[in-house]
This record gives structure tokens, sequence and C-alpha cells, in this order.
């Protein structure tokens, strides 16, 4: 076979041009720190390795998720800690503000700590986060959830929305709570329906208007004179108790007329006996042995929560035999109105933030056994890709040392052939 000196050298040029470019390659490899630059270098691999950083990107987006979930959790978690210790003062408060000593003075001062518990469990209530969001809003994250009205009571403008992460392809985590779950629809033992701040408003009322009056009236010479205020027309009850016995009253009241009321408590097993005076709305009793008399556990149609002016009341005086005043008069007012009928309502109040504060709880700890798992696959998934994507530099300058000295090789035998003609071989 004829081989021309063309032929010949433009072969060897395709190889020097092969063997550099695989030299490149091996040093682009050596300096990027990569086994694949391209897709080319290793087809199989480069899909794999695409496969996997799929998996990562989502690996770190659900991390991402799980850090905000776990923020939003702590932020709230913090908020209901600072809810409930609002509360445990309330009670603290109003403990004390029942006691009989205390002067209007003493217990206004009461009241207005009062009104600054409710500013600061308001501007709990409205806490965003660190992205600006208000965490109690549902939905309606960028609107303020909690707002006073003109009639100085709060509302909600956020709505029932829970906001949801992912946390793996298959867990999803609330990382919120609506405000109206946490702050609002609370049934006190009595079974009425209160919120967070008015039952503030309500404590602060009973305990301004304490001084005026009384949960239960007594007079210790077995004669009294009842009256009746009444702007609540409806079914009225409450309890007489007499010497060792005690009836439970229950009857309709209109006006101020107290007759049917003379005729319940005359038919009761009391030692009592009612006449009526002041066109039948003046009641007066008289125990026919001298025994003390008390009124009490007031209930008046439709006041089931405190009043800044209680509306209707009994005006409870003791008189003597002659009716003439002892002491001062005693106004007994709603049950509802009393400090004491706070103090169960605070009390169911702090138990819903615990349990509020316990569902936060578990979810925080949901969160950080997924970030456990999410870092372990994360861990994993890297080590693949290490494994396919990341060179090894002593091979790799092994082989590019090698590769060097087959060129220079091949490059000295292309010259020294090169130089070889039938001109040298004549002497």
């Amino acid at each position: 076979m004829k081989i021309s000196n063309r032929l010949f050298n433009d072969q060897q040029i395709r190889q020097f041009s092969k063997q550099m470019e695989d030299v490149q390659n091996i040093q682009n490899r050596i300096s990027s720190g990569k086994n694949i630059i391209f897709a080319s270098d290793d087809p199989v691999g480069a899909v794999e390795l695409s496969g996997l950083n799929d998996v990562t990107t989502r690996i770190n987006q659900f991390l991402k998720n799980g850090d905000l979930a776990y923020d939003r959790l702590q932020l709230m978690d913090s908020t209901l800690e600072g809810a409930k210790d609002i509360f445990i003062r309330c009670n603290e408060l109003s403990i004390q503000a029942s006691n009989d000593v205390l002067s209007v003075g003493d217990r206004e001062a009461i009241a207005l700590e009062f009104d600054e518990l409710k500013k600061e469990l308001l501007s709990l209530a409205n806490i965003q986060d660190s992205g600006g969001s208000f965490i109690f809003s549902g939905y309606k994250s960028q609107t303020q959830p909690f707002q006073i009205n003109s009639s100085g009571l709060v509302e909600y403008q956020g709505d029932r929305g829970v906001l949801n992460l992912q946390l793996s392809e298959s867990r999803l985590v609330e990382s919120t709570i609506d405000g109206g779950t946490v702050f609002q629809d609370i049934v006190t033992s009595a079974g009425v329906s209160t919120d967070l701040f008015a039952a503030i408003d309500n404590v602060s009322r009973s305990i301004r208007t304490a001084t005026g009056g009384v949960e239960t009236a007594k007079t210790d010479s077995g004669l009294a004179k009842i009256t009746l205020t009444n702007q609540n027309r409806g079914t009225y009850s409450f309890t007489i108790t007499s010497g060792s016995k005690s009836a439970d009253i229950s009857v309709d009241i209109t006006g101020s007329d107290l007759s049917d009321v003379a005729s319940l408590i005359n038919a009761a097993d009391l030692d009592i006996t009612a006449t009526l005076e002041d066109s039948n709305n003046t009641l007066k009793l008289v125990n026919n042995f001298g025994y003390d008399i008390e009124m009490g556990n007031v209930q008046i149609p439709d006041i089931d929560k405190s009043q800044e002016s209680p509306t209707s009341f009994f005006n409870f005086q003791p008189v003597d035999a002659s009716s003439n005043p002892l002491g001062n008069s005693q106004t007994v007012y709603d049950f509802d109105q009393t400090i004491a009928s706070r103090l169960d309502e605070l009390v169911v109040i702090q138990n819903h933030l615990a349990n509020q504060r316990a569902k936060v709880g578990a979810r925080l700890n949901s969160v950080e056994r997924q970030q456990d798992i999410m870092n372990e696959r994360k861990i994993l998934v890297e080590k693949d890709v290490s494994e396919l994507a990341d060179a090894d530099l002593s091979e790799l300058v092994t082989e590019l040392q090698s590769m060097l000295t087959t060129q220079q090789a091949s490059q000295k035998a292309f010259v020294r052939i090169s130089q070889l003609n039938l001109f040298d071989m004549i002497s």
C-alpha cells in the first residue's frame, strides 16, 4: 500500500489534535473537580446525576419550608405563652380585687392594669413573622387580624384559613392557627361563648362595679326590705336562705311589682313572712324566729356578662322592728356581674391557651423530626452525587501524566520519521 507524505502528515495532525483534546478534557476535570462536565463524558451517569440534582433541589426546598414552619410555630408558641401569662396575671388581680377591704381607688387602679393587659394581648394577637405576615390572620396574612371598632370592641378581620407547608413529598404541616380559634369561640363552664378580649373587659367592669354591689346580701336582724330595678324583663332566679333553711326562687317579673315573689317566698318552707308595701314595689321579709336572712345567686334574664353600668338589680335593706334602716342598703347584682363569676372564666381561658400551645408544641416536634429525616436524606443523596460527579484527582493526574508522556513520544517519533527521505540516504 502506498502512503504519501501528505496523507501521513494529515493522519499525524489528527492524532495529535485528538491527544490534545483528551489532555484538555482531563485538565478541565482536574481544575473543576468534576468528573462529568459534559453529558458526552458519561451519558448514563449524566442522566442519573440530573435526577439526583432534582432530588437535592426538592430536599432543599423541603428544608426551607421546615425552617419557615419552625420559625412560625416557635413565634406562635412564644405568643401563646405570653397570652397565658397575661391571664395568669388577670387571675391574680381578680382575686386581689375581690377583697372587701379595697377602696374604690384601689379597685380602679387594678382595673387600669386590666386595660393595659388588654392592649398587650392585642399586640400579641397582631404579631407578624419575619416576612411581615400576620400569623393569626388565616389566609388573609397581610391583613391585621384584630382591630378595635368604634364601640371599643375587638373584632376579628382575618378568616379561618390555616397555612400549610410541605415538608416532604407526602408530609404537610399546619404552620399557623387562625386567630378565631385562638382568641375567640371560647365556651365557659356556664356554656357562655366569649373571647379573650371580652373576658378582660368583663373582669375590668366587674372590678369597677364591685364597690357598688355584692354577690350576697344579708341581714342579722331577721328583717329586710327588698326593691327591684328592672330593665331586663323575664325570668329572675335567686336563693333565699334563713337559719338552716334555703329555697331557690324562680319567677317571671315584668316590672318592679314583687307580688309573685312574695307569694313564692310565703309558699316556701323558710319560716319567713313576706308582705308588700309601696304599691307592691317593696317586699318586706320577716323571719318568724328572728334568724338571719340572706339573698344571693341572683340570675337576671339576658345578662351573662358583666355590664359597664348594671341595668337590673335588687336593693336589700336590713331594717329593725320599726322598719328603720340598719346600716347601708346592699345592691345585689346578677352573679355574672361579680368578680367571683369571672374567676372560672379565667381558668377556662388558661386551659384553652394551654391546649392551643400543646397543639403548636406537637407540630414543632413533628417539624423537628421531619427536618432530621430530610437532612439525613440530603447527606445520602449528596454522597451519591459526589460519587458520580466528583473527580478522583490522583487518578486523573496519573492519567494526565501518562497521556503527556505518550504525546511527547508520538511527537518525537513523528519528527524523526518526517525527516527521512531518499536524499538523506545518498552519501
